[in-house]
């Protein structure tokens, strides 16, 4: 019994030192456990601070400054504008990065990319484990059957991040150096061929301008009464025209037996009308279609047409300058903000809508309920001109000599 007692004794001395050395153990892993918790806790709200900073100088940089400044908006400060949207593209990225990184971190309790591996292995096994080869091949011998969709997979989300961030980078480079070189509180005419051209056409180009506190008329040749719905189509107008910041009074909308939806428009008759109109409102500057009527419709080349005439006939003033709407290939028509890419570089005059611009337009569509089929439900979704307006100055044309 002494024996067992004096064996009892030393198994429980021998013992002690284990749970102290079992202690110290835990205190110096918990130690690290606290420090990189506050490690996290500092990132996170140091990202997201990042991160709201920059979204808040996105807002501020993508608002339209004043009349004034666009003015005088020159190649230099179209450079800072764009050095700043680069700046603030960059910090948004970067901190919206590290925020993920910081909240996955925080979510599964891991430090490094070995925890992060181990505790998906814990959960998730060899289930989306790529088999590792078992053979010791050269470059030219690598079967690519595995590989590839992942390369595609990769090689296409870098290029559409790219291609998003260009897209980002230009908008806020475009929106407030390429507009109008218009004077303060201009008066314009917007001639239209149909009620919702407006809409689906001009919006952007209308709540730029009506946000510059510009005055905008618009005159409507016909009623779009070719399938009986002129009256309908009428009312429609004046509350899209509402929609999208335009005086009800403003809206001019004609009904003449020359100028029927569908039929051809005579330039020269036409070019009276609009001509009486701009002297009676008189107005600063006209804008409408170009040669090719966007769609090519008929009637959108003729209000360009009857413009056209005045203007090479020297019957327009001289202080009242012209611009009309680039018409774009079929494939850029549906391109939606993509196609600012090549409109850019080409274009002198450019309006890019804003997310709540571009929500005005589709509410305005929506006024328009006669019109609204399938099709144009497509239009102002993936629409270019829904997003933006490239506009450029006419031209005379020059008679040749005989």
């Amino acid at each position: 019994m002494v024996g067992g007692v004096g064996f009892e004794a030393k198994q429980q001395d021998s013992q002690q030192p284990v749970a102290v050395v079992t202690v110290e153990q835990a205190n110096k892993e918990q130690q690290p456990v606290k420090t990189s918790t506050a490690v996290k806790s500092v990132l996170g709200a140091a990202s997201l601070a990042s991160l709201l900073a920059g979204i808040r100088a996105a807002y501020k940089h993508t608002r339209q400054p004043e009349v004034a400044d666009l003015a005088k908006a020159q190649l230099v400060s179209g450079a800072g504008f764009a050095f700043k949207a680069l700046v603030v593209a960059t910090v948004i990225t970067a901190s919206g990065f590290s925020l993920i990184v910081v909240g996955v971190s925080a979510l599964l309790n891991v430090n490094t990319p070995k925890q992060f591996s181990a505790r998906m292995h814990n959960t998730f096994g060899d289930k989306y484990r790529l088999e590792s080869s078992k053979t010791s091949l050269t470059f030219e011998e690598l079967d690519f059957t595995l590989q590839f969709p992942q390369m595609v997979f990769g090689y296409t989300l870098l290029a559409l991040i790219a291609l998003f961030l260009v897209v980002v980078f230009v908008w806020l480079a475009v929106r407030n150096v390429k507009g109008l070189p218009l004077k303060n509180s201009s008066s314009i005419l917007l001639v239209i061929a149909h009620p919702d051209d407006e809409t689906m056409f001009f919006s952007p180009t209308i709540r730029a301008l009506r946000k510059q506190n510009h005055r905008i008329y618009v005159l409507c040749i016909s009623t779009g009464n070719a399938y009986g719905q002129g009256k309908i189509r009428v009312e429609e107008l004046r509350r899209a025209a509402s929609i999208l910041g335009i005086e009800p009074g403003d809206v001019f909308n004609l009904d003449y037996e020359h100028f029927q939806d569908g039929q051809p428009w005579s330039k020269q008759q036409l070019s009276q009308i609009v001509m009486r109109y701009i002297e009676m409102l008189s107005v600063d500057c006209v804008i409408s279609f170009d040669a090719n009527g966007v769609s090519s419709h008929p009637n959108h080349i003729s209000c360009f047409l009857s413009l056209q005439s005045a203007y090479t006939e020297g019957v327009m003033p001289l202080d009242v300058q012209v611009f009309v709407l680039d018409s774009v290939c079929l494939v850029r028509k549906y391109t939606g903000l993509l196609d600012i890419i090549l409109t850019f570089p080409r274009s002198p005059f450019i309006y890019v809508a804003s997310p709540r611009d571009i929500c005005q337009c589709w509410r305005a569509m929506a006024a328009h309920y006669s019109q609204f089929v399938w099709f144009r439900k497509l239009f102002i979704l993936f629409g270019r001109y829904v997003y933006l307006n490239s506009l450029r100055r006419i031209s005379p044309i020059k008679h040749k000599l005989l």
